[in-house]
């Protein structure tokens, strides 16, 4: 799903009034457009009882539009205008002259006092006009004093465009947002209706055609995009096909005391797809791993106090290089030995997933990517990430999506930069957004799963972009899955997921 910025969503509504669609049209269908899905989420609203927070700026304009047709069909609406009549853009303007044409009550408000506080309590539904998508300062003054008595309210509360208080383009609360039950949003979502915590204030988000000219929207080329299932694309097996069609993956990893990272990535690749598995490992966890998985072959390495030795180096690479795809790093530990065959798989001309302790053996390398000749994705959380770049945890919180974008079109890499809304970077400089997922994945175990999945992938011949969409999304999926059946977030396993790969799948298909 395409999802435009504040400033590009400003461009695109230029284009279409440059079409002859004036800007009082688009703010109409974008008024009834919304009216429609507050039937279509509240249903009746013969007597309800509706606050309307009209700001300025088009969002305003929108409320007081909305505002209006509630009125038409049975609601009781007041209207709280935060601004002055004078400071009115023209279309939101002509929309106030309806409104008090129409008789609908409204009242100017200058200060705290001036709210209602029993009214906004009672309210049916809450009309949130307050701020756009041009946000960008702190909420201070009345309109903080708005967004809290809205926030206090146990209304059925609808956003116009954006919740009041989220900044679009990330997410992130100015200080204060109004948290939504529903957010119609217009022509295109906005990056900021997926960011988190942007993501947990929107509520049911419904992108809605307001008439934008199609050739605008389809000409239009994002930075940002959603991850949903129109992004999803998954081969058909031919009934004649055998193991050797869907691909061979190495998965190189372990030490002793960590084989289950590297038994579950293998056993997520296998429900993946892929034809074939070897798992390359310590030789002191090779029985670990056998016994726990049938499914899969095994390569035990010679090992140094459980971990790969300097003398396994050459035959590890000399083993995995006539494989299709490689998946490394998971329970592999960091020592001087995986740190020097770090360095020497990346001189392996095959597609590669680097994952937990190989990234973290990459940070002492990490240069050599600029070298690699075929497709690297990288599944960091922030933590490995940091080390990737060089800089504080916390640093790469704050500008997350900016160093994310930076740092794969520097090196060349596909960027999984896992969190709550993991993000997907790529070279040539696109975000996605993955919209799969929940917090019982916020446990040991969940990064092999999806690592094994993406390798399985590339291993099955998908282009690096798929496989990680793929992957990303179909993790994500399965725990949601996981979910609906019945299990907890706080009972959520990595097994758990596994064992939904295949619903996942089918959802997909179906």
């Amino acid at each position: 799903m395409k999802l435009s910025t504040a400033a590009q969503m400003r461009e695109m509504d230029k284009k279409a009034i440059e079409t002859g669609i004036p800007d009082i049209v688009l703010m109409e269908n974008a008024s009834i457009k919304s009216f429609y899905k507050i039937l279509e989420y509240y249903g009746s609203i013969e007597g309800a009882l509706v606050a309307a927070f009209v700001g300025a700026g088009n969002n305003g304009g929108d409320a007081l539009a909305i505002s209006r047709h509630l009125y038409n069909n049975g609601a009781n609406v007041f209207v709280y205008m935060l601004i002055d009549e004078d400071k009115l853009n023209p279309s939101p303007k002509t929309n106030f002259d309806i409104v008090k044409n129409m008789g609908i009550d409204y009242k100017f408000v200058q200060n705290d006092d001036d709210f209602n506080e029993e009214l906004i309590r009672e309210c049916d539904i809450i009309i949130d006009g307050i701020f756009g998508t041009g946000l960008s300062r702190p909420v201070e003054g009345r309109f903080k004093r708005a967004i809290e008595l809205i926030n206090t309210s146990p209304a059925f509360i609808v956003s116009v465009d954006i919740p009041s208080g989220i900044k679009a383009d990330t997410g992130e609360v100015m200080g204060v947002a109004v948290e939504a039950d529903l957010t119609p949003t217009f022509a295109l979502a906005k990056p900021g209706h997926f960011l988190y915590p942007g993501r947990e204030y929107s509520g049911d988000v419904e992108v809605v055609d307001i008439s934008t000219p199609r050739h605008v929207i389809d000409e239009f080329d994002p930075n940002f995009i959603a991850l949903d299932k129109d992004e999803i694309y998954l081969d058909f097996r031919s009934p004649t096909a055998h193991k050797g069609n869907f691909g061979h993956l190495a998965v190189v990893g372990g030490s002793l005391g960590k084989s289950g990272a590297v038994i579950m990535a293998s056993k997520a690749a296998l429900k993946t797809g892929v034809g074939l598995v070897s798992a390359v490992v310590p030789k002191s966890i090779n029985t670990a791993f056998e016994s726990r998985l049938l499914e899969a072959m095994s390569y035990p390495a010679d090992d140094e106090s459980g971990f790969f030795s300097e003398n396994s180096i050459d035959s590890v690479v000399e083993f995995v290089s006539d494989k299709s795809s490689i998946c490394f790093g998971m329970g592999l530990g960091i020592t001087e030995s995986t740190k020097k065959l770090t360095e020497e798989l990346l001189q392996i001309n095959k597609p590669m997933v680097i994952d937990a302790d190989g990234l973290n053996c990459l940070s002492f390398c990490v240069e050599k990517l600029k070298a690699r000749k075929l497709p690297t994705i990288l599944t960091p959380h922030p933590k490995e990430f940091s080390r990737l770049r060089g800089i504080q945890t916390k640093d790469v919180l704050k500008d997350r999506l900016n160093l994310a974008v930076e740092f794969a079109q520097e090196y060349g890499v596909y960027l999984v930069l896992k969190m709550a809304d993991t993000l997907i970077a790529t070279p040539d400089g696109k975000l996605y957004i993955n919209t799969t997922g929940n917090q019982g994945l916020a446990t040991g175990g969940s990064g092999d799963v999806l690592s094994g999945m993406i390798g399985a992938f590339l291993a099955e011949g998908y282009d690096a972009l798929q496989a990680a969409l793929n992957g990303v999304y179909l993790h994500g999926l399965a725990a949601d899955l996981a979910i609906e059946g019945g299990i907890t977030y706080e009972s959520l396993t990595p097994s758990d997921v596994i064992d939904r790969i295949n619903e996942a799948i089918r959802s997909v298909r179906e």
